[in-house]
Order: C-alpha cells, then structure tokens, then sequence
C-alpha cells in the first residue's frame, strides 16, 4: 500500500491497550488449542470511523487456516469489537489477513490486519485503496512483533493491532 508509514517501535495507545486488557481476559475461558489439535484465533476488530461509515471487507488471505464461518463482511462503527475466529492445524497454526474498506473511490482508505497466533506476530497498514500483495505482506508480519501500528498521512487512517497468542484485536481509525 502506497503512502503509509509504519510507526516504529509500535506502541498501542493507552485506550487500546485497555481494550485489549479487557478481552484477553474474557478469553480466559476459550481454549485456544480444542480436541481437534487445531489452533483457534480469536480475533476482535474495532470500527472507529469518526464519519460512522461501515467498512466492508475488501479482500482476504489465509496462509494456514480459514475463517470460521467467515470474516465479518461489515464492521459497523462502534466501541464494540466485532468478533471473529480462525481454525488453524497444527504445527502451522492459523495465520491470516484481511482488508476492509470504507468506500471504492479513489479517496477510499483501507485497513488491513494479517497475524500469525503462534507466533504472536501481527502486522497492520491503513492507506490509500488498491491491490494487496500478499507475498509482501506476509514477509512484513513475519518481520513484526506482538503490536503493530500504521497512519497513513496523505488520507489520515490509522490502524493499531495486539496479538498476545491469545487473541488479535485490531483498531481502524481515521
């Protein structure tokens, strides 16, 4: 994605880490390793357009694992994540991304959130609408660490991400 920036030494702010706090230990109770030796991600996103538009799922990439039933084809705006899981086998784990978008014009931004649950990496970006390579993108999460955070400064987007091996949440903001 053209014209962002990652922010180094990625540092989730204050609000988001208490969010963050917060589902991790909601998930207590969720196992991530179930009888089917599969890994299980528990992934929450969160809506923060401040022009309360809806995103809609743009594209997606599963490199082990799949999205059960499916990624969320809407995040609303909202406080609330938005919930979703992914089942990954073992030894691979379940590692993916997905995209959301807040339009299809050409001032359209995007947010994208990729993880790898075992390895308790993730990566984000938010920037300008177009195509995602995902051979990119996944060189760039194996490179990341536990947080991520992206702005994107010629259309304002911001995107933060956690991933404790837990759960991933993820916050699209502009």
């Amino acid at each position: 994605m053209a014209a962002t920036q990652q922010v180094p030494a990625a540092v989730l702010s204050d609000e988001n880490k208490a969010t963050f706090e917060q589902l991790t230990a909601a998930s207590k109770d969720k196992k991530v390793l179930d009888a089917k030796d599969e890994v299980i991600t528990h992934g929450f996103i969160v809506n923060r357009h401040k022009n309360n538009v809806s995103l809609q799922i743009l594209d997606q990439h599963n490199w082990s694992g799949n999205p059960v039933p499916s990624y969320p084809q809407t995040i609303v705006v909202s406080q609330d994540p938005i919930e979703f899981k992914h089942h990954g086998p073992l030894p691979e784990g379940s590692k993916g991304g997905v995209v959301y978008a807040d339009g299809v014009d050409s001032t359209t931004r995007k947010w994208l959130v990729a993880f790898d649950l075992l390895k308790k990496k993730v990566y984000v970006e938010a920037g300008p609408i177009g195509p995602v390579d995902w051979n990119v993108i996944e060189v760039r999460l194996d490179a990341s660490g536990n947080s991520s955070v992206s702005v994107d400064p010629v259309f304002g987007g911001r995107a933060e991400a956690g991933n404790n091996g837990d759960i991933v949440v993820a916050w699209f903001s502009n």
